[in-house]
């Protein structure tokens, strides 16, 4: 038997209920509330939004003064007008950038390239800096020039734009460079920063806080408001300006390529960098055109923005034959009683012979340093071999870089991981390891390394990292945070030895190969002139070298000047030095009294 059921009416569900009872009543306070702000208020609402109207705008730092040892000011701050373009500005109105080439005078192509150059994150590029007040005052007046702004800031000078080119660098607009440096620090770059140099080397100290500006109106009533910017720090650097200024007009009269550096051996502080040829900065200003890029670094004109005291690498000449003497000194071949008989040439026992420039007989350190034998310092060389000839070359401070603030190249020492990378065009043998003891071969320097090499000698063996900052000073306090020195190295030997090795460079000046233009009477002090030959074989080609301290007693500054081309290191290098020490050390009327300053455009006599 079937049982047949009835169908059941299904049950409703509670929730279903509840929903259209709680949130339509929403819906309709919402509706309520947005018809009552957007009708019945909105004449208030609009009118209470313009009646109040807030505007900030960043205002820039004024940069540190960067001031010399003595407190003379190298770079400040003076107000300009600056004329700025937002980069989009030539898609969405080009016809703009054709008037404000008019108004500033300057081709569109330039105004065109600076815009380029000085675009960062479509912030407005600087197009030309330092306008006069006429047309600073025709472009803010001007109705049709959208995305183009004139506005007065505190722009870097720099009041010696000749003698400081190479170190202090210059300032210009950020680029992602710049923001990557100041990433780990949490801070943004500023609308203007360092891009090299010292300037960029310290951007943090240098650049400052910027203030804000506010404009509040509140109905009728406009409520200014300020946040002054905080300066920069006051750098102070180690160099001496009227040693500089000096220094570079010694080396630029000759009309060599080259460098002076000049270093305080007790702890590293450059007196004096100079490079030449050179340039004035003023090319900066404004933006540097492609045309002034160009002409300072083209090789044919000299290439004017290398400086050729930290990255012109060339081989060091007899300048080096002080590393040899360390070196054979530490393997324990050479004492005072060591004797070289040199016959005017240094043989490898099998192939052409190494020549000295005279048949010097029986030479010991005192007289193989004065004379600049070749046949002493082969032997010595080859004698502390290869390993120890390596170690020494790079523990005073070659082949690497030296740690100045500034870029440089850190030249070559032929170590054996060097050799590895080309053992066909790098080969050694023992020809190698002589050509090294005196300086030629694969090995190559810099002025800055050869300078500070000397200030270790005439410091017992002690090397400084050389630096150009010897203070910062806050602006607001006026307290001084100083840079301590820092031993980059030190060589133990007994003081003897750097005793004995310092008298054998004052023998140089004394009666050896610098007698002649490197003597300053009433001053007793030490040298090593290089003649380092480059280029093909029989060209004659020669750098010259000269690297000193002063006095002999207790030296005060280790210098090295280095000439291409102009001959040997007595006659073109050792003038430079003995003019620069004298200026330095002695009354101003020794320099100019001194026989040195007659020694321009002697022809070579002598050879080192």
């Amino acid at each position: 038997m079937s049982v047949l059921h009835a169908p059941r009416k299904p049950e409703v569900d509670r929730r279903l209920i509840w929903f259209p009872v709680i949130i339509v009543p929403m819906f309709f306070v919402l509706f309520l509330r947005l018809w009552y702000l957007q009708v019945v208020r909105a004449p208030e609402l609009i009118e209470s939004a313009s009646q109040t109207r807030k505007v900030s705008i960043d205002k820039l730092a004024p940069r540190g003064t960067i001031r010399d040892r003595k407190g003379k000011i190298i770079a400040g701050v003076k107000p300009e007008y600056v004329v700025s373009v937002i980069p989009s500005t030539v898609k969405t109105a080009p016809e703009v950038i054709g008037k404000v080439a008019a108004i500033l005078d300057l081709p569109v192509e330039e105004v065109m390239a600076r815009i380029k150059k000085g675009s960062y994150r479509n912030l407005p590029a600087p197009v030309k800096l330092g306008v006069s007040v006429e047309v600073a005052s025709i472009i803010a007046e001007a109705t049709d020039l959208p995305g183009v702004s004139v506005e007065e800031k505190p722009m870097r000078v720099v009041t010696d734009s000749a003698n400081f080119t190479h170190l202090l660098g210059y300032v210009g607009t950020p680029t992602e460079v710049e923001e990557k440096k100041l990433e780990p620090l949490e801070l943004k770059p500023a609308e203007f920063v360092g891009r090299s140099g010292l300037e960029a080397a310290y951007e943090v100290q240098l650049m400052g806080r910027p203030g804000k500006e506010t404009v509040e109106k509140r109905g009728t009533a406009v409520l200014p408001g300020r946040e002054l910017a905080e300066p920069g720090k006051q750098m102070f650097l180690t160099i001496d300006a009227d040693l500089q200024a000096y220094a570079q007009a010694v080396l630029s009269k000759r009309g060599w390529k080259g460098s002076i550096t000049v270093i305080d051996p007790n702890n590293g502080e450059i007196l004096a960098m100079v490079s030449n040829p050179t340039f004035d900065m003023s090319l900066y200003e404004g933006g540097l055109s492609d045309a002034n890029y160009e002409m300072i670094n083209d090789k044919k004109q000299g290439q004017r923005a290398l400086n050729r005291a930290t990255s012109g690498l060339y081989a060091p000449g007899s300048t080096y034959k002080m590393i040899t003497a360390i070196a054979a000194y530490r393997e324990g071949k050479l004492d005072r009683r060591a004797h070289v008989q040199c016959n005017g040439f240094f043989s490898f026992g099998r192939g052409r012979p190494l020549k000295c420039m005279s048949t010097h007989g029986s030479v010991e350190l005192m007289r193989a340093m004065s004379n600049s034998c070749n046949t002493f310092f082969c032997t010595m060389g080859t004698r502390a071999g290869e390993d120890a000839m390596l170690q020494t070359a790079l523990d005073c401070g070659l082949g690497n870089k030296t740690g100045i603030e500034i870029p440089e190249r850190r030249g070559t020492i032929p170590t054996k991981k060097w050799r590895e990378i080309d053992p066909v065009n790098r080969s050694w043998n023992l020809g190698q390891l002589a050509n090294m003891s005196i300086g030629q071969g694969y090995v190559t320097t810099s002025s800055l390394q050869m300078a500070n090499m000397m200030a270790m000698v005439a410091n017992n063996g002690v090397r400084y990292k050389p630096h150009l900052v010897r203070a910062f000073r806050d602006p607001l306090t006026g307290q001084d945070e100083m840079v301590n020195a820092e031993i980059a190295g030190k060589i133990e030997l007994d003081e003897g030895f750097w005793r004995t090795l310092r008298q054998s460079l004052v023998g140089v000046i004394d009666h050896g190969t610098a007698q002649r233009f490197a003597s300053i009477p009433g001053l007793s002090w030490g040298g090593k002139t290089g003649s380092a030959e480059h280029g093909k074989k029989g060209a004659n080609n020669t750098h010259a070298w000269f690297v000193g301290f002063a006095p002999a007693d207790k030296p005060k500054i280790a210098i090295c000047t280095m000439a291409e081309d102009a001959g040997h290191g007595g006659d073109a290098a050792a003038p430079l030095a003995a003019e620069v020490v004298a200026h330095y050390l002695m009354r101003p009327e020794a320099a100019s009294s001194n026989r040195v300053a007659s020694a321009a455009g002697s022809k070579p006599k002598s050879r080192g």
